[in-house]
């Protein structure tokens, strides 16, 4: 369901595409007709939901004719119109863009989730600026963990957050003063590290850029001594994925989701 927020996002993307006005559409007779949206390639098709939103917002009707997070096949029909053919077309490229940004982060995600069974594998911050509550949705709709919608989400004290006290343990600690009751999440580099933030019992230890091996020797030492979830990350990719995930983190965090994506195709038809 879209939120508020979204919606306003959603606007927002449409009056930035038409500027003035579309001065293309100006020039057709009006007249309503149908349209279909039609996958060009296999994909976990995502977005939807939004772009029946931006149809709407202009008098279309759309018709989804799958739900998002379904797998479809090239060439399948996912979307029915029928309105006025300035309506229609003055929200195409929008609407197309939007599921095609969205399809692309469900595919991978989907794909990277069969990599990893037992560890959640999660999304970063490394989203496309201003389009972040729909990276998040997409990967959602594969069973991803979105991690931190923003920064008010919770606390992450990454490696330019620690060094500003005497020890990752210290960090934590004062994490839990300023914000009581809430997740405390630490990013360390080294199992010294780890082991110096393990006593503050944060939320969440994050092994940050370490090899395979040395990640699993890690884990296996940290288990001893803490009870909390612990989290890899850095340079985390889906050639390396299943290797990551044999050294049984709780965890695994992706910025190659977003960041390493393209764009999945979409095309939309007129029928008169």
């Amino acid at each position: 369901m879209l939120s508020s927020e979204m919606k306003k996002q959603l606007e927002q993307f449409l009056k930035q595409d038409i500027g003035n006005g579309d001065v293309t559409s100006a020039v057709l007779p009006k007249q309503k007709c149908n349209a279909k949206i039609i996958a060009k390639e296999s994909c976990t098709v995502a977005g939807l939901e939004e772009a029946k939103f931006l149809f709407n917002s202009k008098g279309v009707k759309a018709k989804p004719l799958f739900k998002d997070g379904s797998k479809v096949k090239n060439r399948a029909t996912v979307m029915r119109l029928h309105g006025l053919n300035k309506g229609i077309l003055s929200v195409e490229r929008t609407a197309l863009n939007v599921i095609g940004r969205m399809s692309e982060v469900a595919t991978i995600c989907n794909e990277a989730k069969k990599l990893s069974k037992e560890a959640t594998i999660a999304l970063t911050r490394k989203t496309m600026p201003g389009f972040n509550l729909f990276d998040k949705k997409a990967a959602s709709l594969s069973g991803i963990w979105p991690h931190r919608t923003n920064l008010s989400s919770f606390v992450l004290l990454k490696d330019n957050h620690v060094p500003f006290f005497k020890s990752p343990c210290d960090a934590v600690l004062a994490a839990r003063k300023k914000q009581p009751g809430m997740k405390v999440e630490v990013e360390v580099e080294n199992l010294k590290q780890a082991l110096l933030a393990a006593k503050a019992r944060p939320s969440i230890i994050m092994l940050d850029n370490m090899p395979p091996k040395k990640a699993a020797a890690a884990i296996k030492k940290l288990r001893k001594v803490f009870s909390g979830k612990i989290e890899l990350s850095g340079g985390i990719n889906m050639k390396n994925l299943s290797t990551y995930a044999k050294a049984k983190p709780d965890i695994i965090s992706m910025g190659s989701l977003t960041y390493a994506t393209r764009w999945r195709d979409f095309s939309l038809k007129v029928s008169r």
